[in-house]
Parts: structure tokens; C-alpha cells; sequence
């Protein structure tokens, strides 16, 4: 169990971590790229979950070029697309249960592929879902949705339609397939910053530079076609547009996101594969703890995830209970000009 913190309170064992920008963790770092679609299909069962890779699909029999498409865009950048088939003309109780099941689902980043009047409600919820996630249950995923202001470093807001080899269009809505692929399939040392998309050839709208300009400002993630036609994207942000003391302006960077969030979740296996019930709460059991957490930090900075880490940016102490561990680290993302400081609770 894992998620947030603001007092010493947690009742559950687990690993609670606070990432903020403005405020005075030894395994191999997570893989990342499994992107989850919820989508209707013709075929299939209701509530299932199809798990496509680029060898293997799994596919409902029947399934149509239609029931496809959207896979094979995330499958794009992706490594693995898991389709969650949602009932025709879906609800909000549908989209419900869906976030229900995925709760346990190990996931980067979830496509809703719809945009609409009637599914606004649903955009809302998911965006509500994803940050409770992200604050409550210590679970860093993002979501990317169509023509949503979500102010939020865990929406990612695309606005542009595509247009594909042989004049095929694909709506915004659709477009979130790729760019889910794209964001799950990307390393923590990597921007989508000019990532060209394969097969397109134009966008749709095209925006001048001043509207760039102003899409880039509210949050919105857009595209660019080049004189030779090659579609790429212009900045790889997200919808947080509101700064903050604990969150400055470079968590609107999808690649600071990829690294705190990967972070989060491996100081998470760390201390629940390594650490729960098998280590003394006393010196040298967090001499041990901070050991590890140096040497998975080194390791980040080796592979330019992170810079100017010193050991001294960790420090191990006991907390207010017996059982409990507060870790105080901070780490300078690489595409970052300061150091966020990492609060975490462990009991």
C-alpha cells in the first residue's frame, strides 16, 4: 500500500511519498510502456480485458479492423495494449466499473478514446480517478483524454485530430490512442518533444505559431506538420497548467512526470520486496534502507534520469511510531534547473 502524506497517521504498512519542487530511493529501474484502452468493441465480452502486444493479440474472435485501430496506434510506441472492452454506448456506470477493475491492473497510462457532450461526465471521472490514484493509492499512472482542462500533471489534453497515409482521419479522441502509447512507451530519460507520428501526414486543425503558442500555455498537447509533411509533436507536456510551491513548472514536463512517478513506484517495490517485516527499525537496519535507495539513485543519474545527486540528498530517519520511517531525498530531474524534494513516510 502506498500514496500521500501529510501527518504521520497511515494505518496501513506501506510507503508514502510526498514529490515536491519547492521544499526542504537497489533495483533496476521499472519498465515502462503498457497503455490501457477503454473502448467499445463488436465483439467480445463486456468488462473483459484483451491484452495486445506486437507478437501476441489476444483478440475477442471476429474482431474487426475496427476493434483494432486504436491498439495498433498505441502499439505504435507502446510495448503492451491492454483493451478494456466497455458495453455499447457506455455509461457512467460502465466506466465505473472499469476504473474498479483496473485498481489492481499495473499500468503507465489509460486512453479514453471518446469526446463528446455525453461523455464529459466520464472524462471528469477518470480525471477524479487519476488523481486519487496518484494521491491516495501511491499508483503514478496518467490518463490521456480529448479536449479535457484538467490543470492536472496526471491528464495529458489532446486537442488535434490526424490525418493518416491515404487521407484516413483520425479524431482527437482517437489520437489519444497514440499519444498514451507514446507516453507509456517513453524512458525516464526521454522527451516526445518532436516525436514524429508514423503513417500521418497532416493535422487537423493546423495551428500558426501564436495559437501554438497559446494551446502550449493552457495545457493542451498538439502536433505540428512539417513542408515534407511529417507530423511531430511540438512540446510533450500535460494539462497542469496552475504552479505552485510544491509544483512548479516542471511538472507540466511529461518527462519530469516519467521520472518522479517512476521513482514513486519503485521506492514502493523496494521497500515492500525488500524491507516489510525484514528489517530492524533501528540504525543499522536504515543504514541498510538508505544503502539501497543510494545505490537505485546512482543508478538513475548513471542513466541520466537524474543529475547532481549526492549521497548526502538521502537522509533515513524514525518516525513517530515504532514501525515507521521517514526518508527525506532530493533528486534534480534531468530537463529540470532545481531539485525536488522527496518526503517519504514508511511504516
Amino acid at each position: 500500500m502506498a500514496g500521500t502524506w501529510e501527518s504521520q497517521n497511515k494505518v496501513l504498512p506501506g510507503a508514502y511519498i510526498n514529490i515536491r519542487t519547492n521544499e526542504p530511493l537497489s533495483i533496476t529501474p521499472g519498465d515502462r510502456g503498457t497503455v490501457v484502452i477503454l473502448q467499445e468493441m463488436s465483439v467480445g465480452t463486456d468488462g473483459a480485458m484483451y491484452t495486445i502486444t506486437a507478437t501476441e493479440a489476444a483478440w475477442p474472435d471476429g474482431a474487426t479492423a475496427s476493434d483494432k485501430k486504436l491498439a495498433a496506434e498505441a502499439l505504435k510506441k507502446a510495448k503492451t495494449v491492454l483493451v478494456y472492452k466497455l458495453k455499447a454506448s457506455h455509461k457512467a456506470a460502465d466506466v465505473t466499473a472499469a476504473l474498479a477493475a483496473l485498481k489492481t491492473v499495473q499500468f503507465n497510462t489509460l486512453c479514453y478514446p471518446y469526446d463528446g457532450e455525453g461523455e464529459e461526465a466520464n472524462k471528469t471521472a477518470i480525471a477524479t480517478w487519476i488523481k486519487a490514484m496518484r494521491d491516495d493509492e501511491g499508483v503514478k499512472c496518467q490518463a490521456v483524454l480529448a479536449n479535457h482542462v484538467a490543470d492536472s500533471e496526471g491528464i495529458i489534453n489532446v486537442v488535434q485530430g490526424i490525418i493518416m497515409q491515404g487521407n484516413q482521419e483520425l479524431t482527437a479522441a482517437e489520437v489519444t490512442a497514440w499519444v498514451a502509447g507514446a507516453t507509456a512507451g517513453a524512458s525516464i530519460t526521454t522527451s516526445n518533444t518532436g516525436m514524429v507520428y508514423a503513417g500521418a501526414i497532416d493535422v487537423k486543425p493546423r495551428m500558426t505559431k501564436s495559437e501554438m503558442e497559446t494551446a502550449v500555455t493552457a495545457g493542451k498537447f498538439i502536433f505540428k506538420v512539417d513542408t515534407a509533411q511529417n507530423v511531430s509533436v511540438v512540446y510533450d507536456i500535460n494539462s497542469l497548467t496552475t504552479v505552485t510551491v510544491d509544483k512548479g513548472k516542471m511538472f507540466t514536463k511529461n518527462r519530469v512526470i516519467r521520472t518522479v512517478d517512476n521513482i514513486a513506484n519503485d521506492i514502493t517495490k523496494i521497500f515492500e520486496a525488500n524491507y516489510v517485516g525484514k528489517v530492524n527499525n533501528n540504525d543499522e537496519g536504515r543504514s541498510l534502507l538508505k544503502a539501497s535507495l543510494v545505490d537505485y539513485f546512482a543508478t538513475l543519474q548513471t542513466m541520466g534520469a537524474i543529475q547532481n545527486f549526492v549521497t548526502d540528498d538521502i537522509t533515513v530517519t524514525k518516525g513517530n511510531d515504532s514501525d515507521a520511517v521517514v526518508i527525506e531525498a532530493a533528486v534534480q530531474p534531468v530537463d529540470s534547473v532545481e531539485k525536488i524534494y522527496i518526503t517519504v513516510n514508511l511504516s
